[in-house]
């Protein structure tokens, strides 16, 4: 289970190795779309922990909603007069949903792909995922402490990044 600062590592990697590959420079707009797309599938922890639902990989981890939001980009960004940019964008926020996507099915039991079929799709094979199996909102102890372990291991991810980008001068204090 990959959390925030794990999917915004993994999208900055990306955006990195595609500098490199392409030797240009993303641009720091571009940067943001990328990065807000490597988080955004996680937005329906939103609806589970207000509404009290299990929503979580469901719709915003399918092949749907890359396509519909991505789409949905395009056509606002073409709309506010920014055209030139409206590809480039689109494409970067969709970028960052795959790779989302791609270290959910790395690091998780996966993901359903073409929700609302719930045949959930991992590099380590197929499977069915129950809706009604508990999450770790409202599973076993040791469910919750193993989701208690990963999150500190994002943090430390996350810290790793700041102090990185601090060492680099990028950010200040």
């Amino acid at each position: 289970m990959t959390f925030a600062f794990g999917h915004l590592t993994g999208a900055w990697l990306f955006g990195k190795m595609t500098e490199w590959f392409s030797r240009k420079k993303i641009p720091l707009s571009a940067w943001l779309y990328l990065l807000l797309g490597g988080i955004i599938s996680d937005i329906d922890f939103l609806l589970d922990w207000t509404f009290k639902t299990e929503a979580h990989r469901t719709f915003t981890h399918s092949l749907i909603f890359l396509m519909v939001s991505c789409f949905l980009v395009y056509v606002v960004l073409f709309l506010l007069n920014k055209s030139k940019e409206a590809k480039l964008f689109s494409l970067m926020f969709g970028s960052g949903i795959v790779v989302h996507i791609v270290l959910d099915m790395l690091f998780s039991q996966g993901v359903p792909l073409f929700w609302p079929n719930l045949l959930h799709f991992s590099f380590q094979g197929l499977s069915y995922f129950d809706p009604a199996t508990p999450s770790c909102l409202n599973g076993s102890y040791e469910t919750i402490k193993h989701s208690l372990r990963l999150a500190v291991v994002d943090m430390a991810l996350g810290t790793a990044w700041v102090f990185y980008f601090a060492l680099r001068k990028r950010i200040k204090f």
